[in-house]
């Protein structure tokens, strides 16, 4: 996958917050719940928020998904158990919106498929050992996990330093200027984007040029998002 499709899986977190249309374009058939909200059929893009745990096998007829999404209580652990219980050739991308019902163990279901490099993870529930799943069982390039307060600046190191990782987002919260310049300095040589979510409040504590060259100095491009907008540190 190219790495504009990477950055596409990373801003949909930020712009998902509405229900997807259904696209007349995409002529797959589909079981009940299940929304495509993607114009072709080589990389199929659906909304599954609805689609009940039972129907899971039928997922399998869309021979080209690559890209799933959740919203607010449509995801659980045992809706990831039951897509990580299907097989496909290039699915790449789980996006979810506000879904606080998931819990680390759904990381873990998650990291049985093996093709899976892309997560955005807006407001979870997810805490550092999440990270500690993501980093050991998966070779994610890119993850967007803006808002998830039970992550630590511990968590987000251990992301930083996956070997695979690309591009990283995550929200400043409560962190120190320190915090977040360990980040940018302990990510490992692929990492070539951060996507800093910043609050007024955050921002006032953060060096913002010194934050700047320690990108440099990393060769990590840096952007803050500020309204779910990102543009370049």
């Amino acid at each position: 996958m190219t790495n504009s499709i990477l950055q596409a899986c990373l801003a949909l977190v930020a712009i998902f917050s509405s229900l997807p249309r259904v696209s007349p374009a995409a002529e797959v058939e589909v079981p009940p719940g299940v929304w495509i909200t993607s114009e072709g059929t080589n990389y199929v893009h659906a909304y599954i928020s609805e689609l009940r745990i039972k129907d899971y096998p039928a997922l399998a007829r869309i021979h080209a998904l690559n890209t799933v999404y959740f919203r607010g209580d449509g995801a659980t652990d045992e809706k990831l158990k039951a897509l990580a219980q299907l097989r496909f050739t290039n699915f790449a991308c789980v996006v979810f919106t506000d879904c606080w019902l998931v819990t680390d163990k759904g990381i873990e279901y998650l990291s049985q498929i093996p093709s899976l490099h892309s997560l955005g993870l807006r407001q979870m529930a997810l805490t550092d050992a999440a990270c500690a799943t993501m980093k050991k069982k998966m070779r994610l390039r890119s993850v967007n996990m803006p808002n998830c307060t039970n992550v630590t600046v511990e968590g987000l190191v251990k992301m930083a330093q996956s070997e695979t990782m690309e591009s990283l987002g995550f929200s400043v919260g409560r962190m120190s200027h320190d915090d977040v310049i360990r980040i940018i300095r302990s990510a490992a040589p692929k990492v070539n984007r951060m996507d800093i979510d910043l609050s007024e409040s955050a921002e006032r504590r953060l060096d913002l040029p010194a934050l700047r060259q320690a990108g440099q100095a990393k060769q990590i491009k840096l952007y803050a998002v500020r309204n779910k907008s990102a543009r370049k540190l």
